[in-house]
């Protein structure tokens, strides 16, 4: 249980980390993954576990890779656009729709604690987003979508990432998402400079914040969550991994100075509980 809630405390301070290094959301991608996945490769050498790359490469973890990659470009821009708090929020949706194309698989509806779990959290987003949501600027409407399309792609590759996970065997989830990583930053290679942005980084603190965000939030944050995951029972690990969008969106009051009011707070505190009441049943928090 030390190791989730560590993990979870680290992986809360990557929307930060984007956030203050002011790059394009491609440009943020690629380093992210790119780091985290040479840190997670020297650390599959140190471990004389290099040979699990060749297990983990395979086409699920190739597709589950794309996925990955749309997931961080919509997430890091509606960070960009809405700042940690809201950007993370919105992604953690991904937990009932995890959950209806597990229901969709399984050929049997959804429980209906399930689907009062997903009205209170949408009355939550509401509250927060929702009220006089035509009236806010272009840019915020923006950020908003882009965090709901995170929830879209952090779905498939949670269900991805399980049949890349499946077919590797004993390749263990290090080098799985050593593999993830490291096609992901080959597969933006080409995007950056399609977007018209530059692998050129324009500050000292914007290579600190990629750092911090590769290995803080890519490396040290996943493993420690990878081998927790495997001794907490699942409905105490859903409750703990919700401290990382909790987190987030208080770094971003904190540390952005984030407007929030009581009506807002009480939406986040809706969203999050209709979030790991969803989870329970089945679903990850946003990583």
């Amino acid at each position: 249980m030390g190791l989730l809630l560590f993990g979870a405390a680290c992986i809360s301070f990557s929307a930060v980390f984007v956030k203050l290094a002011g790059v394009a959301p491609s440009v943020s991608a690629f380093y992210r993954l790119a780091i985290g996945g040479l840190m997670l490769l020297a650390l599959l050498a140190a471990t004389k576990n290099l040979g699990a790359m060749r297990k983990a490469l395979s086409w699920p973890a190739l597709g589950c890779a794309v996925f990955f990659v749309c997931d961080l470009l919509c997430w890091h821009a509606s960070i960009n656009y809405v700042g940690p708090g809201l950007a993370t929020l919105a992604g953690n949706f991904q937990v009932f729709l995890v959950t209806f194309a597990a229901a969709v698989a399984a050929r049997r509806p959804p429980r209906p604690a399930f689907l009062a779990a997903m009205a209170v959290a949408l009355f939550g987003l509401y509250l927060v987003v929702g009220r006089g949501f035509s009236a806010q600027s272009h840019e915020f409407r923006l950020g908003i979508g882009y965090g709901l399309a995170t929830s879209v792609f952090y779905a498939l590759f949670i269900m991805t990432l399980k049949k890349a996970v499946t077919d590797q065997g004993r390749a263990g989830p290090m080098a799985a998402m050593a593999v993830l990583s490291l096609a992901g930053a080959g597969l933006l290679l080409p995007v950056v400079p399609g977007f018209g942005a530059s692998f050129v980084l324009p500050s000292v603190e914007s290579l600190l914040a990629l750092l911090g965000l590769g290995v803080v939030g890519q490396t040290v944050g996943w493993l420690a969550i990878s081998i927790g995951l495997a001794g907490v029972r699942p409905a105490l690990a859903a409750l703990i991994l919700l401290l990382q969008p909790t987190l987030s969106y208080v770094w971003d009051v904190l540390f952005f100075g984030k407007a929030t009011g009581p009506v807002e707070l009480a939406g986040v505190a809706l969203a999050l509980g209709g979030i790991y009441l969803g989870s329970v049943v089945g679903g990850t928090a946003k990583t």
